[in-house]
């Protein structure tokens, strides 16, 4: 069976993309609301360690919208949601959405993200003036017993056509089919954790370094073998 130099070199240039996915994952394991992604692609016949030849498949990758697990925080403008739904977030380049509900407030009394980008509610940006703050399951704030506004939480028909966004959110598109939400509750003095499982990432790590570690090899024995043949075709001419 004859093996093709630069199927193998591909196919190790795909792990390395591959681990890319896992690498950002594992570096997001502590941050709040963060959904891990993975690449997929298919090897058509046996695996390279099997001695087959390396044929390329299609490639996707894959966001997992599971929920992470609530840190309890006490902090009443700490906010996580249970069940379905993303945080609205105003930014420059437009109405971005997150799950991530580390929450302040500004010099303004406005509701705004750890950087500083208003988390809109039904009516617009959320003002909270005054002193006592409670926020019920509905997403509805009230300070001293008065309504400030309502959560602004959307879904998606289609979460995987979001794509990430510069400040850790995501960016909706016409794929995505933008909703309303009604299947979530709002937990205060929560935040969601990142839903990434470290030792299944780690695992994954371990594994594809492996195999491209095996690529590497190919390519190097093959190498050999060519200059060998290279070498004693020299020899009869």
């Amino acid at each position: 069976m004859l093996y093709n130099i630069t199927d193998i070199a591909k196919a190790g240039a795909r792990k390395l993309s591959q681990l890319d996915y896992v690498t950002n994952n594992i570096a997001n394991s502590s941050t709040s609301g963060f959904k891990a992604e993975h690449m997929y692609y298919s090897m058509k016949g046996k695996s390279a360690q099997e001695g087959a030849l390396v044929e390329l498949g299609s490639t996707v990758s894959k966001m997992d919208f599971s929920q992470g697990t609530l840190r309890v925080t006490g902090n009443v403008l700490d906010l996580a949601i249970e069940g379905d739904g993303f945080f609205t977030i105003q930014t420059k380049q437009g109405d971005t959405y997150t799950r991530n509900g580390s929450f302040v407030l500004n010099t303004n009394h406005e509701l705004v993200t750890q950087s500083g980008e208003p988390v809109l509610g039904e009516s617009g940006k959320i003002v909270m003036n005054g002193g006592k703050v409670n926020i019920d399951q509905q997403g509805s704030i009230y300070v001293d017993e008065a309504l400030a506004g309502k959560l602004k939480i959307a879904a998606f028909e289609n979460p995987q056509a979001l794509t990430r966004s510069a400040n850790g959110g995501f960016i909706g598109s016409e794929k995505a089919g933008l909703k309303r939400s009604t299947e979530h509750r709002i937990a205060s003095g929560f935040v969601e954790s990142s839903n990434v499982n470290a030792v299944r990432e780690m695992t994954d790590m371990m594994e594809i370094q492996r195999t491209f570690e095996t690529y590497q090899k190919m390519i190097l024995t093959l190498q050999d073998l060519d200059k060998i043949s290279t070498n004693r075709i020299g020899k009869v001419i």
